[in-house]
């Protein structure tokens, strides 16, 4: 089978979670499938490439044979009307076209349920839908599609040479890694981390991220006299790496409309206990108390005492280290989530 998948393009600096998904994907793929890339490359706007990139897909599709396109719009306005595109053109040439849908907006979910949208006309057409989070899927259930789950991945590479033994259950380094903008709330974190800071003297605050509110998150640690914040800036590869093995317990307060934050997974695949809000499709899963803590709050006060409890109970530490370890090689390693999607693709496909 013969699978075009239309992903934004690689190239942008910290690249984006569509495109670090099918990135990751890309080496575990057992049928044919061929990526075809679409908006901004560096410094030309996704403006100016709209319409060569159209163009381009319309002569793959007239020049190759194509059996399925796989098109990633987020549950936007514009993605929305970009990736309906897409599809009505593969409709058009006779291809199947299977929808996944990465980012959610619940407003604009909640508006379009009860109106007849070209959302509903145009995604109706496609033989499959994918989504990250059970209440996505109930949300368009109206579209009369078959809608499964599915996730986003960890890297099978990421954990060559990593031990889960080197976790102890001894918390030393906290790690935030993620885009440091006001949705993500490294602020909370950096507030948890301070009340801390008094009675664990030698804990440390790893922030790994670029944004929005870095400099204003710096200034603020300078001005408090904060010590041991490191903010470390976009990390990749062995820095990453190194990140994911030397800190010892996760935190990201999201308030961003997550489909699933990979970040989350990725820090569960090297044992760390994770500390997170309700957010998306790691609700389906999270075993709390478990796993580590979902919280509502947005109190810094409240992280502070969830992160104390670990602090204080390295057993129930390492157990979480254990389960979160076992739990994410088995369900979010790359080479899985690529052999379920071509699996699913090629039953509803056919």
């Amino acid at each position: 089978m013969k699978i075009l998948a239309i992903v934004p393009a690689f190239n942008l600096k910290g690249g984006g979670g569509v495109a670090n998904q099918y990135e990751g994907l890309r080496p575990y793929w057992k049928e044919d499938v061929e990526y075809m890339t679409y908006g901004q490359r560096r410094h030309i706007s996704g403006a100016i490439t709209f319409f060569p990139d159209l163009f381009a897909y319309i002569i793959k599709l007239m020049a190759s044979k194509i059996d399925v396109v796989l098109i990633n719009p987020s549950l936007r306005k514009y993605q929305l009307f970009r990736d309906g595109l897409y599809l009505i053109i593969a409709r058009f040439f006779g291809k199947k076209v299977v929808t996944f849908i990465h980012g959610w907006d619940p407003e604009l979910a909640t508006r379009m349920k009860d109106k007849n949208t070209l959302f509903k006309r145009v995604y109706s057409k496609s033989s499959l839908i994918f989504v990250l989070y059970s209440k996505f899927k109930n949300d368009i259930s109206y579209l009369n599609v078959p809608i499964l789950l599915s996730t986003t991945k960890v890297e099978d590479s990421l954990l060559e040479g990593f031990d889960i033994k080197c976790r102890t259950g001894k918390i030393n380094n906290i790690l935030f890694l993620a885009r440091v903008d006001r949705l993500k709330r490294v602020d909370i974190v950096i507030k948890a981390f301070e009340l801390l800071k008094k009675s664990y003297p030698e804990l440390k605050l790893n922030i790994c991220g670029e944004g929005d509110v870095l400099q204003e998150q710096e200034k603020y640690v300078k001005d408090k006299c904060i010590e041991d914040v490191i903010f470390h800036g976009h990390v990749i590869s062995k820095d990453k790496i190194k990140q994911l093995t030397d800190n010892q317990l996760y935190i990201l307060p999201t308030t961003h409309g997550e489909g699933m934050a990979t970040t989350v997974l990725e820090a569960m695949a090297f044992g760390m206990p994770v500390i997170t809000r309700p957010v998306g499709g790691i609700v389906d899963f999270f075993e709390n108390g478990r796993m580590g803590y979902l919280l509502e709050s947005l109190d810094p006060e409240d992280y502070a005492e969830k992160i104390k409890i670990l602090l204080d109970n390295p057993s129930l530490t390492k157990e979480m280290s254990n389960y979160n370890y076992d739990y994410a090689k088995t369900h979010f390693l790359a080479s899985e989530v690529a052999l379920n999607i071509e699996n699913n693709i090629k039953e509803y496909c056919r």
